[in-house]
């Protein structure tokens, strides 16, 4: 892109592999869908989930401290919504997710999912075949953000 324009990334992708999976009880879940991509080889994808966690932990990103601001839960909660990305950073896929927790009132939680306790999940993992995004360091946000490969 030229500088100063509003996007700083456009790559072209094309949906390629689809998989649901439903992952082990008592498993990690940020663990076990960046291990899904890596044992799938999909080193660029979609992400989106339902279920229940046993507890969880989200956060929202501190824009002026740099830094993660956590929630546990450390209840059980519905997976309302979760939406996220597969990318590379250091060599592997790693997964972005934000998540949407519903507790047993109805009130809802929602954030960056950081980790989470699997009662119960299923995922839809769709591969995006092109080059692959690739996660690079940034130091104006202090955050990995997808950058142009080499």
């Amino acid at each position: 892109m030229r500088k100063g324009s509003v996007l700083s990334l456009v790559q072209e992708l094309r949906s390629g592999r689809r998989f649901l999976c439903s992952l082990d009880h008592n498993s990690e879940i940020v663990a076990s869908i960046a291990a899904l991509a890596k044992a799938l080889g999909v080193e660029t994808g979609a992400v989106s989930a339902i279920g229940a966690l046993q507890r969880a932990e989200i956060g929202y990103y501190d824009q002026v401290s740099h830094e993660y601001k956590t929630i546990e839960i450390d209840h059980p909660v519905e997976i309302a919504s979760l939406a996220g990305n597969v990318s590379i950073r250091d060599a592997v896929p790693f997964l972005h997710a934000h998540a949407t927790l519903a507790d047993s009132e109805g009130n809802l939680l929602g954030g960056h999912l950081q980790s989470g306790t699997v009662f119960a999940a299923e995922v839809y993992l769709r591969e995006l075949v092109g080059r692959p995004l690739v996660r690079r360091h940034d130091p104006t946000t202090d955050l990995y953000l997808w950058s142009e490969t080499d």
